[in-house]
């Protein structure tokens, strides 16, 4: 005889039972997955850098060797391009790694004002014509504005059925 597991006879039909083991389900993943993003693998490594004073005078050295690899990354590119994202994408990112990794390595949180101010003078010398003049906003396409208005409204409805569905069956769920 084989025995199943059933849910207990307390006037809850079965698609309420699905609604309410997927809610949990949904609450159960959510708390997971939060718990696995918000740990840092990296504390010792960050306990250890904060531990000692930062050296301002060390990083700014630090920070002109990443720029002289970027500048240097950067010849290699044409100017027209300099705009152009998918050109140098590869090259900032590696930028960007490297302020990060020398501000760590020399006691100092990262972004800090040492570095802010050397990443500014770089955006200066290599993107400054990159901003148009005149900022031209234009509407979504129709699509795409429909589909941003048509989901709130739904879901409004979807609750406000909901509501309704529960307060009709309050005499089956009490």
């Amino acid at each position: 005889m084989c025995v199943g597991l059933r849910a207990p006879d307390i006037g809850m039909d079965s698609s309420a039972l699905v609604f309410i083991n997927l809610f949990v389900s949904v609450i159960f993943v959510n708390t997971v997955m939060s718990n696995g993003l918000s740990e840092n693998v990296n504390i010792k490594k960050w306990e250890t850098s904060r531990a000692t004073l930062c050296n301002e005078t060390a990083l700014l050295l630090e920070m002109e060797e990443c720029g002289d690899k970027f500048k240097w990354d950067m010849e290699l590119i044409h100017p027209i391009n300099w705009c152009n994202l998918t050109h140098f994408i590869r090259k900032y990112n590696h930028f960007s790694n490297c302020t990060e990794g020398k501000a760590l390595r020399t006691g100092c949180y990262w972004p800090n004002p040492v570095t802010q101010n050397y990443v500014v003078r770089v955006h200066r010398h290599f993107f400054s014509n990159c901003t148009p003049d005149h900022v031209v906003l234009a509407d979504p396409p129709d699509s795409t504005l429909a589909v941003l208005i048509f989901i709130p409204v739904f879901l409004a409805l979807a609750m406000v059925a909901l509501v309704v569905w529960c307060s009709k069956r309050s005499d089956l769920l009490a």
